[in-house]
């Protein structure tokens, strides 16, 4: 009987887990999913953002101008607001909203204090009440 020399393993012979056999594994060089995504395909947010900076051809006032694909969207809107298109007019509304246009600018709640022009205390003792301190702590 011959002896078998399973007790001895050649590094290139190992097959398990993680270790396919030589026949079948991945070529240098190749990749494992060749039908997989191709270098230059776009994204949803790409192809958003490559079509809205498109620049288009528009007539306004026998005169044609070129303006940007989300430019002519926010005018195209603002015409059917004027036309009293209810979807229209939410969504210029929105926008406003959304771009921060409806914020009163002089309402201290809404917009803050401004940082340049802080409230000057009059006395140390004022300045430090602000912080919930007293002259005799400190």
């Amino acid at each position: 009987m011959k002896k078998s020399n399973l007790g001895t393993s050649d590094k290139s012979s190992d097959v398990g887990y993680g270790k396919p056999p030589k026949a079948t594994r991945f070529r240098k060089g190749r990749s494992g999913n060749p039908k997989g995504r191709q270098h230059g395909d776009e994204n949803l947010l790409s192809v958003f953002k490559r079509m809205v900076t498109k620049r288009i051809k528009i007539k306004e006032d026998d005169r044609w101008r070129t303006i940007t694909m989300a430019d002519a969207i926010i005018l195209q809107n603002y015409k059917a607001a004027l036309q009293r298109d209810q979807i229209a007019m939410s969504n210029i509304l929105r926008l406003a909203e959304e771009s921060g246009e409806l914020v009163d600018r002089t309402d201290v709640k809404q917009v803050g204090r401004p940082a340049i022009f802080p409230v000057k205390a009059k006395n140390i003792t004022e300045f430090l009440a602000q912080f919930g301190r007293s002259p005799e702590t400190e």
